[in-house]
């Protein structure tokens, strides 16, 4: 599998961000913590653990979106356990995820990451940010002045509730589709154009490396975690 993936502190006293890649399986994962302190480390940590035992042994020899949601059910499980156990307040995550399985893509996804399809040189969103601030810009509420910590307020992550819903989705990729999943921290600070940009014109690990340093080089203070993937 063509991938590669890299995550930044960036400004940050812990990275809260969590990557996996598994090249054999081609299973990509991506999550963004959140809780404080060490909380917020732990939870992504935890929500991608699911995605690697899903690896171990051997790779599925096939697989649906009925079996991404399963996933998504364990790993918010694991999460809203975690956070019981420790009795120390909210504790959640971020998570998408994609497995190829030949020419198709399933993908689930719960809070504000992101997974980007570029196709034909376009690059299209594929995922809904689970936030406040993107539900009233989905809702035509243009005009409401907000602080910028209510445009960071998650209305669906994992781990605080024991459900959560989350978007799953299912994708027929042809040769030379990319893909782009990455956590706040970058898109926050770069634009679309410009991930397109780097994305078509470098190596996939040239391409992380860059997508990570413009972030940087903008001032964003989150952690920023970037996993770019080609299909061949």
């Amino acid at each position: 599998m063509a991938a590669a993936g890299g995550s930044n502190i960036g400004l940050r006293k812990n990275n809260e961000d969590s990557y996996y890649i598994n090249d054999d399986c081609k299973l990509l994962a991506i999550a963004d913590g959140m809780g404080g302190h060490e909380h917020g480390q732990l939870a992504s940590r935890i929500a991608v653990e699911q995605f690697v035992s899903l690896a171990e042994g051997r790779c599925p020899e096939s697989f649906s979106l009925e079996q991404m949601k399963a996933m998504f059910v364990q790993a918010n499980r694991a999460v809203y356990e975690k956070q019981e156990a420790l009795h120390s307040g909210i504790m959640g995550t971020t998570l998408t995820a994609v497995l190829i399985d030949e020419n198709q893509m399933y993908a689930g996804h719960v809070g504000d990451s992101r997974l980007y399809l570029l196709r034909d040189g376009v690059l299209t969103q594929l995922t809904l940010d689970h936030s406040y601030y993107a539900e009233l810009l989905r809702q035509g509420s243009l005009d409401i002045p907000l602080e910028n910590r209510q445009k960071h307020v998650l209305l669906k992550a994992l781990g605080p509730e024991e459900q959560v819903d989350g978007q799953f989705l299912q994708e027929t990729l042809s040769a030379g589709d990319m893909l782009l999943l990455c956590t706040d921290g970058l898109y926050n600070s770069v634009q679309e154009a410009e991930m397109h940009h780097v994305m078509q014109n470098n190596t996939l690990p040239e391409a992380v490396d860059q997508l990570i340093h413009l972030a940087l080089e903008r001032g964003a203070t989150d952690n920023i975690t970037v996993v770019v993937y080609r299909h061949d």
